[in-house]
């Protein structure tokens, strides 16, 4: 990223924060990073001080609350097109009004629902249908706008939530225009009938899985070493230099190792040739 984009992109994300904020039920409301853990317990952060393009488990009402406010603060820049998905019954019919504003200030409005609204001639002019009911893309929630500086929020139901639990979604969200592309072509392709899945988020869910395992792995490592040298500071008798440099080789060796693993897991998952 550019460090002409990251002021602009700072202040976007505080804007964007503050639309979800205003949007969820007063009190602190608090969201679990995903694949993290401090002391082998959850990390939750507040809402308020979430992170571009770092995975968190959303509640729906949190997940609600971040589609409403990228699609809101779609229109702070006039221009650009809008893709928004709707993966409930019911829920395109309530936002036919919020569309119909909206139209007025952007390019084009792509709508992914799972139904239509009653009657197609219901829709704003400059707004697209696309059923998704049968899609891969119907396990997403999407809030995207592609523009001279481009937002996007998504999530998927998390996998693994035990029946009774509240449901929770992974997601995030991110200014990075490079990601935001990449997900607007496999959405293209998904939509023509290509393609079984949404591979930029599989990639960058691999990615960050991956990342998140090698910085507590390496912290681990770290740990270790500090304790090896004061151990040879305290017992140099039996921890003689030859041990201490055979120790500390295979340590480095393996901290390699783990700074691949990243590389290697994306490679693993490469993208199915058009």
């Amino acid at each position: 990223m550019s460090a002409s984009r990251q002021p602009q992109n700072t202040r976007a994300a505080q804007d964007l924060l503050q639309e979800v904020q205003r949007r969820l039920p007063a009190g602190p409301r608090l969201v679990q990073e995903a694949f993290t853990s401090d002391h082998r317990r959850p990390v939750w952060v507040k809402v308020n001080d979430l992170q571009p393009d770092t995975f968190y488990l959303f509640d729906e009402i949190t997940a609600h609350a971040f589609t409403d406010g990228v699609t809101e603060l779609a229109t702070a820049q006039p221009g650009g097109s809008l893709t928004v998905s709707y993966t409930f019954n019911g829920e395109l019919r309530g936002a036919l009004h919020r569309l119909q504003r909206l139209a007025n200030r952007l390019d084009g409005i792509r709508v992914l629902a799972i139904e239509p609204p009653t009657e197609m001639s219901n829709l704003p002019p400059g707004v697209r249908f696309h059923r998704i009911a049968g899609s891969p893309l119907r396990r997403y929630r999407i809030a995207l706008k592609e523009a001279a500086w481009p937002l996007m929020f998504i999530c998927r139901e998390a996998a693994g939530v035990r029946a009774g639990d509240n449901p929770r979604s992974l997601g995030f969200f991110t200014f990075d225009r490079e990601a935001i592309m990449d997900f607007v072509g496999d959405i293209d392709q998904l939509l023509q009938g290509l393609g079984t899945e949404l591979y930029a988020f599989r990639q960058l869910e691999t990615l960050h899985r991956t990342t998140q395992q090698v910085t507590r792995q390496l912290e681990s490592y770290s740990r270790r070493m500090d304790q090896l040298i004061r151990r040879a500071q305290r017992r140099p008798d039996l921890m003689t230099p030859a041990r201490f440099q055979r120790v500390m080789q295979q340590a480095v060796a393996k901290m390699e190792e783990l700074k691949d693993l990243p590389r290697r897991a994306l490679l693993s998952i490469g993208r199915p040739r058009s």
